[in-house]
């Protein structure tokens, strides 16, 4: 928060790119957590800035979430990616690697470039494992590529697979999504075990909030008071 305090005095400008799969595109569920966040920053530096322009102009979000994609697809497209030269890229990739052919020492390379390349670009990074999802199988798959993660040095780590055990899955995934569950499998109500609704979301912006930019933040609070029509929701 103090270095973000300190660009928006000197230059107005701080600048964050979400990068990664569907589950940081979150185009098909309002508010998602990249929204949850931009809005909690900004409300947080107009609480200490004299100027609450400042915040309010200064930070800017942008959505480089592809979905579907894999870390091969975010290492193609990183001159792209990088062209508005953020400030910060939180990056949450790889629950894609599994079922579509990436295997794990590709994507502990994939990932190593990505945050050389940020490097290279003086571009503060943040890496995230994916969410932990509501189903076994999926989950196993995904679990050796979240450790390899861990143990990859030089940026920050936010293990969302470990923090996410903790959600209350049973709550936050609910969707029913034609395009990845069988129309027989609807008809028996199954649901969207890997892209969490709105309640899942603050969850997610919950662990992002607290462990990159050190602000406390809680989703049920938030969501009800959202849901309950507040122009400014509390958290």
């Amino acid at each position: 928060m103090d270095k973000i305090k300190t660009a928006l005095e000197k230059k107005e400008k701080y600048w964050i790119t979400f990068v990664g799969d569907s589950i940081t595109s979150t185009e098909w569920v309002h508010p998602n957590w990249r929204e949850i966040v931009e809005y909690v920053l900004k409300n947080e530096l107009s609480k200490v800035m004299s100027d609450w322009k400042k915040p309010s102009w200064g930070i800017r979000c942008f959505n480089w979430g592809l979905d579907g994609s894999t870390s091969t697809d975010i290492v193609e497209r990183f001159v792209e990616i990088t062209q508005m030269k953020p400030d910060l890229m939180i990056v949450m990739i790889g629950a894609n690697d599994p079922p579509l052919g990436v295997d794990i020492p590709t994507h502990q390379k994939n990932i190593e470039k990505i945050i050389e390349e940020a490097k290279d670009k003086n571009i503060e990074l943040a890496l995230c494992t994916n969410n932990n999802p509501w189903n076994e199988e999926s989950s196993n798959q995904y679990r050796p590529y979240a450790e390899a993660d861990r143990e990859i040095s030089g940026t920050k780590l936010v293990d969302m697979f470990k923090e996410s055990e903790n959600f209350p899955k049973e709550r936050i995934y609910t969707f029913v999504s034609e395009a990845d569950i069988p129309e027989e499998n609807i008809k028996k109500g199954d649901k969207d075990f890997w892209h969490p609704n709105q309640l899942g979301n603050a969850y997610i912006a919950q662990v992002i909030l607290k462990e990159i930019f050190g602000i406390e933040f809680d989703p049920e609070k938030y969501t009800e008071t959202n849901t309950a029509g507040y122009k400014y929701p509390e958290y």
